[in-house]
């Protein structure tokens, strides 16, 4: 039964009442206060609300009366007057989901007070209020900033033809503005995932502010969702977000950073975006979920590993399932690349507004179920070193990336600031190989938000030298651009590494071990080189003690933040080729190392 249904049957039964004895029509006065105790007529869902009740006289016996919402089997408190009194208060009310019925819009409500000592529900009086939707604040992800969600914002954007209001953090509606990486200056220091936190909690505050909300929807898209994760955990007075709805966001991280990262791109939100970070730094410290459900919207179109150039399928391009499963979220596949997630419109009439549109009921059902963390697929996923150039000539700039024996499949992934340029591959038998879609994955993606622009595959490569020669077009600046290239293997030679401790106090030694393995068999070395990469975007290469199969570097952090550790190995195989791998490591320093919540 809708409200609007309960309301008119509520008229007829009151008129009914007029007959009933006196003893079961108190007739009283029902009022909504805030949590200044103020009178209220006009509610945000999700504010939190109490009712005093008054009668005409004191009462000669105690009187305990029942509020609901609109029809018996909502109550929300009861009142208990006193012997001798005439007024009560209730307990505080949760009004989280009242916006909604059944997906249905309602502008307004009725509290309904029946007298709790009777046999059945008999309402004695009621009370109308007006009711306005929770505001939604859209959060932006790593090299983003507001604009990444025009298509939800404005007056013909989906949250406003939804009835909702939204608040995109750095919009300028509010005060507040995160600082993720910008093409406009890409060697700039970014904030930590701490120092966005503290954006966003200045920005909720702001909308709060402005709006008299005291509870927020977030719906947030890739990094933005590590951001509000760590604002609920550390920052969060009270609960003031009502849920988090994430798109594509990378709860175990994505390696596919470490190519800006090579270039000195978006750095330190570029390391803290590498899984090892997020698994082994972020996740063990930000644990606290307050009870607020998260729900997680995972783009699973890349099914094929050709297709892949630097994550583990099934992914979003830059985003693995099992990346975005890795918290506890409720998960839901889509078949959208990341830079979608947060523009499609099918995803957010299908997937978000539902979730935006829960009522109190749905608030209670769905608030403790969580996906547990799933790993999609075994495949051991291992990175070549990141090549870097600058492309300044028609000759262009040719790198040479060695493939091992028994590499399943080798795909590479080009990051180019200036979307403008193009490869020629060459492999291991000296042919120029003409890439195509469908038989190499070749993929170009012209946003430059995306964290590749070019991605192209090869099934069993033959092994050996390959060289990739990065060329320029005529939409290149004249001056030339830089880039970035990696590649990606599964099968072949892996590394094992540990750091000794990830969140080390300043001091505090630091050990590096690895061994470059082919199946169980460790590999003797040829080379190991270990290059950290410290706070303030300042590089060094450490020290590495060789032991025949492995490699150990130890050191001590000497100042607080965020480092990012390159760990590149290389061994000559039996059968005459090399093998060559990285793995990029992440800790942060703090001035004494924290204690980890068990």
């Amino acid at each position: 039964m809708t409200r609007l249904l309960a309301s008119f049957v509520l008229g007829i039964v009151l008129l009914m009442l007029s007959h009933l004895p006196a003893v079961a029509q108190a007739h009283p006065q029902v009022t909504m206060l805030n949590r200044a105790d103020q009178p209220i007529t006009t509610l945000t869902d999700g504010n939190l609300v109490h009712f005093s009740i008054e009668v005409a006289g004191a009462v000669k016996a105690p009187v305990t009366y029942s509020l609901h919402l609109d029809k018996a089997s909502n109550r929300l408190a009861t009142c208990r007057i006193p012997s001798g009194a005439r007024t009560c208060v209730t307990d505080p009310v949760g009004t989280l989901g009242w916006y909604w019925d059944e997906n249905k819009v309602m502008p307004q409500g009725t509290i309904t007070v029946a007298n709790a000592g009777l046999a059945r529900w008999l309402p004695v009086a009621t009370l109308d209020f007006d009711l306005k939707p929770r505001p939604v604040v859209l959060v932006h992800g790593f090299g983003a900033d507001y604009t990444a969600w025009l298509n939800y914002l404005g007056p013909s954007g989906y949250l406003a033809l939804a009835g909702l209001h939204g608040f995109a953090v750095g919009d300028g509606q509010v005060a507040g503005t995160m600082l993720t990486g910008t093409m406009l200056d890409p060697t700039a220091h970014t904030n930590t995932i701490a120092g966005n936190a503290e954006v966003l909690k200045q920005y909720i505050a702001n909308v709060k502010a402005l709006t008299g909300a005291e509870e927020v929807d977030l719906v947030v898209h890739s990094m933005g969702g590590l951001i509000s994760r760590y604002y609920i955990d550390r920052l969060m007075q009270g609960r003031d977000v009502a849920q988090v709805i994430m798109l594509g966001t990378p709860n175990g991280g994505s390696n596919c950073a470490v190519m800006l990262g090579a270039l000195g791109f978006y750095e330190p939100a570029g390391i803290q975006l590498r899984e090892d970070y997020v698994r082994n730094v972020f996740n063990p410290q930000i644990t606290q979920q307050r009870d607020i459900p998260y729900y997680n919207f995972a783009g699973t179109p890349i099914q094929d590993k050709l297709f892949s150039p630097c994550s583990a399928v099934p992914n979003d391009l830059v985003v693995s399932l099992d990346s975005a499963s890795d918290a506890p979220v409720q998960l839901e596949q889509v078949p959208y690349i990341h830079l979608d997630l947060n523009s499609s419109e099918p995803l957010f009439q299908q997937h978000v507004l539902p979730l935006l549109r829960k009522s109190s009921e749905d608030f209670a059902k769905q608030k403790a179920q969580v996906t547990p963390h799933v790993i999609a697929n075994n495949d051991t996923v291992q990175y070549s070193q990141v090549y870097t150039g600058v492309v300044n000539s028609p000759a262009g700039d040719t790198k040479t990336i060695n493939i091992d024996n028994d590499v399943a499949v080798a795909t590479f992934g080009l990051y180019d600031p200036s979307r403008s340029l193009t490869v020629t591959v060459r492999g291991a038998s000296g042919n120029v190989i003409n890439l195509a879609p469908a038989a190499n994955g070749l993929t170009v993606v012209s946003d430059p938000e995306s964290l590749i622009y070019l991605g192209y595959g090869f099934n069993n490569p033959n092994p050996g030298p390959w060289q990739v020669t990065v060329l320029p077009t005529s939409r290149t600046p004249p001056l030339g651009t830089q880039y970035a290239i990696v590649a990606q293997y599964v099968g072949g030679a892996a590394i094992a590494a540990t750091l000794s401790n990830h969140l080390p106090g300043i001091g505090d030694q630091v050990v590096l071990s690895a061994t470059l393995n082919l199946g169980n068999q460790p590999l003797a070395l040829d080379s190991a080189q270990v290059v950290l990469t410290r706070p303030d975007g300042s590089s060094q290469t450490l020290p590495v003690t060789q032991n025949g199969a492995g490699a150990l570097a130890t050191w001590q952090p000497d100042a607080v933040g965020v480092y990012g550790i390159d760990l590149h190995m290389r061994a000559l195989l039996p059968d005459g080729t090399i093998a060559e791998r990285s793995t990029f490591l992440a800790l942060e320093a703090f001035k004494e190392a924290p204690q980890i919540r068990q």
